[in-house]
């Protein structure tokens, strides 16, 4: 399922973002901030550089908007409903002191250590970004 999406990081995602795109390392991501500042400090230019820490990020992304997200990147219908069959039903226990309690209805989060997490949250987070950008004089992503 992964690999399916692969080509929908690269025709919608923004080339400045790093997380899942094909070809784009944390490191070239890093080497291009410090780029930046240089150049801002040798030729005297203004830079604001605005990072992002989302706090349990991807236990914050709930089912209901990661399918509309879908939809709106034309994913399949066959692929969205497959993909559905994962989280529909997806539950939790917790056991306290030796006792099982649950089972837990989970409506938000995608499965962290999961090769689609980072994408499905990477496909998440772009209509923030692309709103960022927007409506935001002066910000420009990449």
């Amino acid at each position: 399922m992964a690999r399916r999406l692969r080509h929908i990081l690269k025709d919608h995602l923004h080339t400045s973002q790093f997380c899942s795109v094909p070809g784009n390392s944390i490191l070239e991501a890093v080497l291009l901030v410090r780029d930046a500042i240089a150049y801002s400090e040798t030729s005297g230019s203004s830079l604001c550089v605005l990072t992002l820490d989302f706090q349990h990020a991807f236990d914050r992304i709930s089912h209901h908007y990661l399918f509309q997200i879908f939809h709106r990147y034309d994913i399949s219908e066959w692929f969205i409903e497959t993909l559905h069959a994962l989280y529909e039903n997806a539950t939790a226990s917790v056991q306290i002191n030796g006792t099982l309690a649950g089972p837990i209805s989970i409506q938000s989060a995608v499965c962290q250590g999961c090769l689609l997490s980072m994408i499905l949250y990477a496909l998440c987070l772009h209509p923030l970004l692309r709103t960022l950008e927007d409506n935001l004089p002066g910000i420009r992503l990449g």
